[in-house]
């Protein structure tokens, strides 16, 4: 039967290599300068098409500390991975080049969008405009995923002198004399992309895997969100849920109530492969598709929900329906202590979605006072979640602001465990006096019979990331984070 497992394992692993495609071997690797001839607007509609451009890392995973490790399964897995889980100061071999850095790939295509777009021989300027926003966007979030790998949580008061991450307007990959900007500057960059490009951006959502103003709009709201700035944060915030009703595809929450009956469209629910869940172009959850392999969901069983983690869900929170209690290919339970693996769905979207959009939405308010309305909000999208009657806040909590804005953050846990997003929020926590309470520095290994077998404590040295020796060789002037 282990042979068998291990045979299912290699075939699933070699089908998604076909589908996902392999990552350049080279730092900065995309196709080069001048190979690639773009004149028409036809032509930059199919760069923007371009499936790559949605691939994001799979690396907040382990990071988050929401999860804990088991063994056996722990000491079998990729070495980077049991390295992210342990926060190590070193992820990669030196000769190897850091998989975080996906994102330059889809860089240089923005860049080009952007260098030349408005020069193609046909369109109108309408058109062109409207690509160039798009581009625009693309570029906002690749940067904003790559400051919080390698540049420090955004605090008003060192932003300015935290190192953060080189900002590259070019498309020309020979370029190795980059320079780290300052986390300060890679976030203005970031919003004045934004903030340029949402008056071009098309009104209405038609492609979940391209741009609109409703993720313009969403995505400045949680940019500002990480930079503390609630009040602005809010306002767009809301603007993009007004635009919910204007979309032409379908975009809203999921009523797990409804999904999860008999005839729902999640069920049945495979053994193997947890609920029928939709690809990213059908998923109305999606509003800016940015995905990534979710190996953590569908095949590997090392990194699993804590104990502490389990008992945030209520029993009827239909949430759980994502976690199962026994291994990848298995059937006999094997973890112990309330302690889940996630199963399904297999993309994982770290792009703009709703359950984020309206999460942060409810943060926003409670941040700023607004708790009656904070907590309608909030009732209101757990009972999307678990059978109304289930949904309810409790009452001290309500009533509190602090409790409240406790109890946001635990429903992002709840909504987004083994997803990544717990590391985005760990990283914003640390550098909030109020909240930093909220964040726990261990990571725990167990064993088969949950036992404690190390912890691993998070240093503030790696709130950010090494880029490494092969990338640091590659690219003399960059300075190395401690």
């Amino acid at each position: 039967m282990k042979i068998k497992k291990q045979y299912i394992k290699s075939v699933v692993l070699l089908m998604i290599a076909v589908i996902t495609g392999s990552c350049g071997e080279d730092y900065l690797e995309v196709v080069p300068k001048g190979s690639l001839i773009a004149q028409k607007v036809s032509d930059y509609e199919r760069l923007l098409d371009d499936p790559a451009l949605n691939t994001f890392s799979n690396g907040l995973v382990p990071m988050g500390d929401e999860v804990a490790a088991v063994e056996p399964f722990f000491s079998n897995a990729d070495i980077r991975n049991q390295r992210l889980f342990r926060w190590d100061d070193e992820i990669y071999n030196a000769g190897q080049t850091p998989e975080e850095l996906t994102n330059l790939n889809a860089v240089y295509t923005y860049n080009k969008v952007i260098a030349e777009v408005m020069k193609a021989t046909d369109g109108t300027d309408t058109q062109k405009r409207a690509l160039l926003a798009e581009a625009k966007i693309g570029r906002a979030i690749s940067y904003f995923t790559l400051i919080n790998y390698y540049g420090k949580p955004y605090d008003a008061s060192t932003a300015g002198s935290n190192l953060g991450y080189p900002i590259n307007k070019e498309s020309d990959i020979t370029l190795t004399n980059f320079t780290r900007n300052t986390v300060k500057e890679v976030y203005d960059f970031i919003l004045s992309d934004i903030t340029e490009a949402i008056p071009d951006l098309p009104a209405v959502l038609s492609k979940r895997n391209r741009a609109s103003k409703m993720a313009g709009e969403a995505l400045l709201g949680k940019v500002l969100m990480f930079k503390g700035e609630f009040t602005e944060a809010s306002n767009h915030l809301q603007s993009a849920i007004d635009l919910m009703s204007s979309s032409n595809l379908t975009v809203e929450l999921y009523n797990y109530n409804d999904t999860f009956s008999d005839e729902g469209a999640f069920m049945p629910i495979n053994f193997f492969f947890g609920p029928t869940y939709p690809i990213a172009k059908d998923n109305q959850e999606v509003i800016y598709d940015k995905s990534n392999t979710n190996i953590w969901a569908f095949i590997q069983n090392e990194i699993v929900i804590k104990p502490e983690t389990a008992q945030l869900y209520k029993s009827s929170d239909l949430r759980l329906n994502f976690f199962t209690n026994t291994q990848a290919f298995g059937f006999e339970p094997v973890y112990t202590k309330g302690m889940l693996r996630r199963y399904g769905p297999l993309g994982n979207q770290i792009g703009v979605t709703i359950p984020d959009l309206i999460l942060l939405s409810i943060e926003a308010k409670a941040r700023l006072g607004s708790q009656q309305s904070a907590v309608a909000d909030l009732e209101n999208f757990r009972a999307n979640r678990m059978p109304a009657d289930d949904a309810s806040i409790p009452v001290d909590v309500a009533a509190d602001q602090d409790k409240l804005v406790k109890y946001i953050f635990e429903e992002r846990i709840r909504e987004f465990s083994v997803c990544g997003y717990r590391w985005l929020d760990m990283r914003r926590l640390l550098v909030d006096a109020k909240y930093s309470n909220l964040v726990n520095y261990t990571h725990d290994v167990y064993d088969e019979q949950g036992n404690l077998l190390s912890s691993h404590q998070l240093k503030p040295e790696r709130l950010v990331l090494r880029f490494g020796q092969k990338v640091k060789a590659q690219n003399p002037n960059l300075i190395e984070n401690p």
